[in-house]
């Protein structure tokens, strides 16, 4: 899915992707600022690295900030 490690990768919770059809997700990996992958829990933590910052939402909702 990704050549390079995440970021930051949430999971477990409720994602509100802001895409067209305001789907939610369950889990988003994040590089440079930017939702590189959304999908399960188990799917998006698989592109955890060493460096990778990896949150457990424990069901939290999440949403990206508009700048």
């Amino acid at each position: 899915m990704l050549g390079l490690c995440a970021d930051t990768v949430l999971f477990n919770g409720k994602i509100i992707t802001v895409d067209e059809g305001n789907s939610i997700a369950e889990a988003v990996a994040i590089r440079d600022g930017r939702f590189v992958a959304v999908g399960g829990s188990e799917e998006i933590k698989a592109l955890a690295g060493e460096s990778t910052t990896v949150i457990d939402l424990k069901g939290k909702t999440a949403m990206p900030g508009i700048i």
